[in-house]
């Protein structure tokens, strides 16, 4: 990093922009970049490390590479929950603002 920052000083070296990338050491390329003819690709290493790990040879198990959205939001029971939080709260704050315009003298830190 030392190297790109002091190259970047350099007229010679200036349209590289090497200070903007000296904390990559100088590399601009993203990280999944690479050359199909040298590496493999990301689906033949999630297969491998699936068989690795076992996925596929355990009995009893299957694998779903399908997603569907099945909704958002609170279930009923976390809507009450949530629910009776906001009224807490609520009713903490009316407190709160009760007490201060009852006691003027009081400050709350």
């Amino acid at each position: 990093m030392l190297t790109c920052w002091r190259l970047g000083t350099l007229p010679e070296y200036e349209p590289l922009h090497l200070r903007a990338w000296a904390h990559t050491l100088g590399y601009r390329g993203h990280i999944l970049t690479k050359s199909r003819s040298y590496s493999t690709t990301y689906a033949a290493l999630r297969a491998d490390r699936a068989e690795h790990v076992g996925l596929d040879s355990m009995p009893g198990t299957a694998a779903d590479g399908h997603w569907r959205y099945v909704g958002s939001g609170h279930t009923p029971g976390a809507a009450l929950l949530a629910a009776g939080v906001a009224e807490d709260i609520a009713t903490n704050r009316e407190i709160a603002r009760q007490e201060i315009s009852s006691s003027p003298e009081k400050v709350i830190t």
